[in-house]
């Protein structure tokens, strides 16, 4: 893997006081069966990863795979390296998340890091939707992720930053918090977004993040995704609401990028939820429609 953590991390490496961390890795492979139920192919996990069972509680969305990440260790330590990464096979659709907010704790020296990959195919259909990442007072996280979106397949990925933990009086109390977020079509690189917090910028986050505890990223990637109809939707939700947000297109055309900043991640998981509930009703009828022409198609000898 061909890292690019920038060189600011490298000024908190301490020898004195570094100690050894977990290298935990996801591999998961997901598929959709000749009745177009998903199901993971194939896993790899290594502490402190679990995956848990693929479930099925929507019935609107029967063949709809909910998986669960888990970490036995309740959180990331200094000298964590976590890797996950997510293959999605043609047609299938997929919700992943986490049994819980990402909690980077108070670190001696050097940093932890997480790198997550993920691979959409022709008409897959997948939200990577985690919870929360809650940096810990003198914490230092690295997080690069690479999303490789083909033709005609969704993919949603979220991330949501809290400015610490705030019931315990810390906000913005971290040391560094660096995200790295690219996508990619056919080799093409279709966007890069970096957000580096830091606490020597202190002043200027609590402007950034406009007297709010919770900033949050919706990337929205899709070739044939109805941009002008989701935007006015999210437009017209955040109306009359106590937290910020607004939506723009990606560039190439790639899809849809919504900003949020709010008091509480509840308001953020509700605008989620209400994005990616759209989404999947969009993404239903299209697959309907495609199978009603498919199996209504004759041959004519």
């Amino acid at each position: 893997m061909n890292s690019q953590i920038p060189d600011i991390f490298k000024n908190y490496v301490n020898k004195k006081f570094k100690m050894p961390g977990q290298n935990g890795i996801i591999q998961i492979e997901l598929q959709a069966n000749d009745d177009s139920k998903t199901y993971i192919k194939s896993l790899l996990s290594k502490a402190p990863f679990l995956i848990q069972k693929a479930m099925y509680p929507d019935s609107d969305y029967p063949h709809f795979a909910h998986i669960y990440m888990m970490s036995s260790s309740g959180g990331i330590l200094q000298g964590d390296e976590q890797k996950i990464d997510v293959v999605m096979g043609k047609n299938s659709t997929a919700k992943i998340t986490t049994q819980s907010a990402t909690k980077v704790y108070k670190m001696d020296g050097g940093y932890a890091s997480q790198y997550i990959n993920i691979r959409s195919q022709e008409k897959s259909y997948l939200e990577f939707v985690p919870h929360q990442i809650i940096p810990f007072k003198s914490s230092r996280f690295y997080q690069e992720v690479n999303l490789e979106v083909e033709e005609n397949a969704v993919l949603i990925y979220s991330e949501i930053i809290s400015a610490g933990r705030i019931a315990s009086g810390e906000k913005f109390d971290f040391d560094l918090c660096f995200l790295r977020t690219s996508a990619h079509r056919n080799g093409q690189m279709l966007f890069t977004d970096v957000m580096n917090l830091s606490h020597k910028d202190k002043i200027n986050l609590e402007s950034l993040f406009g007297g709010k505890d919770v900033f949050s990223t919706i990337y929205i990637i899709g070739s044939s995704i109805p941009v002008e109809m989701i935007t006015d939707k999210i437009n017209l939700a955040v109306q009359n609401t106590s937290f910020l947000a607004s939506c723009s297109t990606l560039p190439h055309n790639s899809g849809i990028i919504v900003r949020m900043l709010a008091d509480s991640v509840s308001e953020i998981v509700d605008l989620t939820e209400y994005v990616t509930s759209i989404l999947r009703s969009f993404t239903q009828k299209n697959h309907s429609m495609e199978s009603t022409i498919h199996n209504s198609s004759i041959d004519i000898a």
